[in-house]
This record gives C-alpha cells, structure tokens and sequence, in this order.
C-alpha cells in the first residue's frame, strides 16, 4: 500500500531538486574560482545527503500512518458494536459488517444512501433533528430511537453521536455507534408493569390491613362496652346482694359470715379485673383528652402493676390531633410497654413524647432491659407485635423503627408527619 504513493513523492522531490541545481550551476559556476567548486561540490553532496535522509524519515512516517489507517480499519470492521459513518442529511459514507449485520442489509446488492431509510416513520424526523444538532452544536449526543430492518422489522437503538473534528468532512460528518436495545426496553417495560402491579397489590393489602384494623377497633369497642353495661353491672349487683346477705347473716348465721365476706371481696376484684380490660380494649378519654393526658393515664397504669420504673415526658405536642392518629400512637404504646412488661426484664423505662419542627408529632419508648437481636423482626419471627405496630404507623403515613441488640436495651421510634396529625 505505500509504494504507489510514496513514488510519485520521491519523483517530484527528485525532479525539483534537480532544477534548483541547474539554476544553481547556471548562476554560480562561472563566476567560481576553481579552487571554490571543490567546495560547492561539497555542499551538493551533504544538501543530497539531508534530503536522502528527509526522504527516510518521510517513508517512516508514511508506513506509520499506514500501520495506523490498517489498525483503524480492522478495529472498524471487527468491532462488536454498530458504527456508521454520516452527514447531518443522512448520506452514508462507511458503515461496519456488524451494523450491516444488525440491519440485514448487503449494502452491494441493496445500495441505499440514506442511513434515515433504516428509522421508522415515527422517528425519522426526530433522529434528522437530532443530527442536524450533533453537526451544528458541534458536541456528541445520544438518544434512544426505533429503527427498522430491510426485512421491515423493527428494534429499538440506543444511539451515540460524535462530530467528526480532524481529517476528512470535520465539521460537516459525524461518527455513530448505535445497538440493539429492544431486550432492555422489553425487561424494563415488564419491569414497569411489575412495579404497577406490585403497587396495586400493596395500596390493596394497605386498604385491607385498614379495614382489619378498624374492625379490630370497632369489636374492641364492642366488647369493651359488653363488659362495662353488662358484665359489670350484673357482678355490682351480685357483691351488693353479697352485702346484703351478709347483713341478714350477721344475727342468724354468723358462721357464713366469712365465706361472703371472701365471695364479695373475690368478685370486687373480678369486676376490677373487667373495668381494667374494659380500659385496655377502649381507652377512657381518648379523643375528649388530649393525647399527652391520654399516655400519661396509660403510663401511670402500667407503673402501678409492671413494677419498674416509667418516666413520661412531653414536649411542644400538638394540641389538635386526629382521632386516629391518637389511637396509633396509644396503640404502639400500650404493645411496648407490654412487650417490655413480658420481654424485656427492664428496671427503667422513658416515654416521651414531643412535637416536630414539621408539626407533627414523635413518640419514642427507651427501656434498659436485655434487648434482642432486631434480624427477622419483621417477618413475625419475633411475633407479630412489632410488625402489626409498623402497618399501624404506616397506615397513618408515619414511620417505625426498633433500635435494639442483646444486652443494651431497646428503642422504639415512630414518628408521624404534621399533614397526618392535624
């Protein structure tokens, strides 16, 4: 490959050389002295040795850029990735075996110009605009497009755009490497569906754990006013006939005496028992209190029977609270303090409960009992205590965390925005 060019080369360098000796001759010799041609004679033949070793140092270069051309070439035809070459109306000047490929195109049986004959209808405008950018702003791009076959199929190409810079049609060309995407457009749009699919499922199961909640609820209420008009009023009046036997006893039948006296003062402390459950399953106050009012009540309790110590502590709380924001966070914190009641062996215990700077509000649960390892908290390996508290804070737009390792206690967090407490 470099013969042929460099020939020509070398003739027309000999060629000018010998002219400018002629001219030199011609004007020097006869007015040189004999001893001074020895001396021109000399110059000629170092000037031919500087341009014989110009004449070397030009071959090297020429098969370098000739080794450099064949490498570019080669990496050009065997590279796995589409490359075409073109201007910003489209014309094709190269493309490579594996665009031709991808294209099923044999450009000698099939010549077609225009590298928009390969974009479908739909983008064919867009791809134009967008060479038409690549070439006038002079800066590499990309984008995705769909493409067509010669067969007619279509796939999608993600497209890089480079301006051509250096060397032959810089500034007006630009190189493009371009591949078939339509596997990934494929996965990502199954992909999308899943992810609609999944949210779908999950604004169900949120509005079914709702619902399940609220009849949870609605039954605590029921049961809670069972045992507080029925139940409760039917053992008042067994202990008040208890009495009153009792009295008629005290004159006739002393020796029964003690036996009421033990049946009264057991069913005093079954109906304690059922005004305390009828407590637990429907907070007194909740609602016609405020929310601090309402823990401290149920902290209190606790302190009396738990036998540890609780401290409550509040701070900037918010005074107008929804109803059902109360009843989450008095819901989580009735399940801590019984976790810690039944787990935890803790000897200190600090509730607090403060507003944020977003108007919402923040309950956290401290205790310095042995803690446990929070891994597989929230698949129900624990119980589903901590995961029935997470769906209630989520329900309500909060979030719920549980800080805890063997030995150093828990924390319970939950924290709840201000647009979901007032």
């Amino acid at each position: 490959m470099a013969a042929p060019r460099i020939q020509p080369q070398l003739a027309e360098l000999r060629r000018q050389a010998e002219q400018r000796l002629s001219r030199v001759i011609e004007q020097s010799v006869p007015s040189l002295k004999p001893e001074s041609v020895a001396t021109l004679v000399h110059e000629l033949q170092v000037h031919q040795i500087e341009l014989e070793m110009q004449c070397h140092e030009l071959r090297r270069a020429q098969s370098e850029v000739e080794d450099s051309r064949n490498t570019y070439h080669e990496l050009y035809e065997s590279i796995p990735v589409c490359y075409v070459t073109l201007n910003r109306d489209g014309r094709l000047y190269n493309i490579n075996p594996t665009g031709t490929a991808l294209l099923k195109w044999d450009p000698q049986s099939h010549p077609i110009r225009s590298f928009f004959a390969f974009f479908s209808s739909q983008d064919v405008d867009r791809f134009t605009l967008f060479c038409r950018g690549v070439i006038s702003g002079q800066e590499a791009d990309t984008g995705e497009f769909e493409m067509k076959r010669l067969d007619g199929s279509t796939f999608f190409a993600a497209i890089q755009a480079n301006p051509v810079k250096t060397g032959e049609g810089s500034g007006e060309r630009m190189r493009v490497a371009f591949m078939d995407i339509t596997g990934r457009k494929e996965a990502d749009e199954t992909l999308r569906r899943q992810h609609l699919a999944l949210e779908a499922n999950r604004t169900e199961l949120q509005a079914l754990t709702r619902k399940l909640l609220t009849a949870q609820e609605d039954e605590r209420k029921r049961i809670a006013r069972d045992l507080h008009d029925d139940y409760c009023q039917r053992l008042t009046a067994v202990i008040l006939e208890a009495n009153m036997l009792k009295k008629a006893c005290e004159q006739n039948a002393s020796y029964l005496i003690p036996g009421l006296t033990a049946m009264s003062h057991n069913l005093s402390g079954i109906l304690n028992d059922f005004r305390t459950l009828s407590h637990e399953l429907l907070p007194r106050n909740l609602g016609d209190t405020s929310l601090a009012v309402s823990l401290r009540q149920l902290v209190n309790e606790f302190k009396d029977k738990a036998g540890f110590d609780i401290k409550f502590f509040e701070q900037a709380v918010p005074q107008s609270i929804q109803v059902g924001t109360m009843t989450t966070l008095f819901r989580l914190l009735q399940e801590s303090l019984c976790n810690i009641v039944k787990h935890a062996n803790a000897k200190h215990v600090t509730v607090t409960l403060a507003g944020t700077t977003q108007r919402g509000v923040e309950l956290v649960v401290v205790d310095d009992g042995v803690g446990f390892d929070t891994t597989g908290a929230w698949d129900g390996q624990k119980g589903m205590g901590i995961v029935g508290m997470r769906e209630r804070t989520r329900l309500v737009g909060g979030t719920f965390k549980v800080i805890s390792q063997p030995g150093q206690g828990t924390t319970v967090m939950c924290v709840i925005p201000g647009h979901e407490v007032t």
